[in-house]
């Protein structure tokens, strides 16, 4: 299934080239987005995660493209892995993370079966759905973050699913200019 129908505020203009574990390559779509930076009280943030200003709300990077997902209909959750899966939508208050949302059953088995293909419990940032359409979207702060050896493990096993590149988004994000 390709993916072309991306939300207006994440539209691709750009692509990055990952090596794959089995030595192939592929091209997955990349949109570069800006934030404001969080100038209020930090509270919790995993020990220093840079925080964004999303319309007042104090958020990770992460929470802010899930934010950008939902304004334009679609369902999602932030898929973080510390400490075990957990599926968030709100900012965690405490190391020890609860899911705080239940993940349709068979977008559960989607991740399960790219974990089993990929042999990697890494996974990308959101996942999202719009109907049957799917979408992967991993936050990359610019010239800060980069793709590791697990996420190219998890890359391999999606596609391994039928899972396209162009449903994999990589969102590499900064701070907006003051």
């Amino acid at each position: 299934m390709s993916r072309t129908n991306y939300p207006s505020s994440l539209q691709p203009t750009e692509s990055l080239s990952v090596s794959l574990p089995t030595g192939n390559t592929v091209l997955l779509p990349v949109c570069k987005r800006n934030f404001a930076p969080w100038l209020g009280d930090p509270g919790f943030t995993f020990g220093g995660k840079p925080l964004v200003d999303f319309g007042g709300e104090r958020c990770f990077a992460e929470l802010a493209i899930l934010r950008l997902l939902h304004l334009d209909g679609w369902h999602g959750v932030w898929v973080e892995a510390y400490g075990g899966r957990h599926f968030l939508n709100a900012m965690p208050s405490a190391w020890k993370l609860v899911s705080h949302v239940k993940l349709p059953t068979e977008r559960e088995v989607v991740l399960t079966m790219i974990k089993e293909k990929g042999g990697t419990s890494a996974c990308f940032d959101i996942l999202a759905w719009q109907g049957a359409e799917l979408l992967l979207a991993e936050a990359k702060r610019a010239k800060k973050d980069k793709l590791t050896e697990p996420q190219h493990r998890f890359i391999a096993g999606a596609l391994e699913c039928g899972i396209s590149a162009e449903q994999m988004l990589i969102v590499e994000w900064d701070y907006e200019v003051q």
